[in-house]
């Protein structure tokens, strides 16, 4: 019984450091490098090394310094990283660009949906 009590205060306490935005902002993410936009429509920037950013809505304009991965769950966003680790595009006509992969030449691209484009940045 203590072991299951402990492993849910574990989850839950990792649950709350999560933070979430509704409407269009700057971030650092070195208050918080895991992030969430639930909602459409809106501008992000963060600045600094993300570990997680998290896109649940269409229509997004995000520019990140780092990220160690990126989730776009939606349709018309435009997404611009400099540093990255991986990419998961869930959506229709989404394009992201990024400058630098956090490791090797390319980072890891996972995309399902139509009219996505992953590019490096020239």
């Amino acid at each position: 019984m203590k072991r299951i009590l402990f492993a849910v205060l574990v989850v839950s306490g990792v649950a709350s450091a999560d933070k979430s935005f509704i409407k269009g902002t700057t971030w650092d993410c070195k208050k918080d490098p895991i992030v969430a936009i639930n909602k459409g429509d809106g501008t992000y920037t963060f600045k600094g090394a993300c570990k997680t950013i998290a896109i649940n809505g269409g229509d997004v304009t995000l520019k990140a310094e780092s990220v160690d991965e990126i989730e776009i769950n939606g349709g018309g966003c435009k997404v611009t990283l400099g540093t990255v680790g991986t990419i998961n595009v869930n959506g229709a006509e989404n394009k992201v660009t990024w400058k630098k992969a956090k490791s090797g030449d390319k980072p890891a691209v996972n995309v399902n949906g139509a009219d996505n484009s992953v590019d490096q940045a020239k």
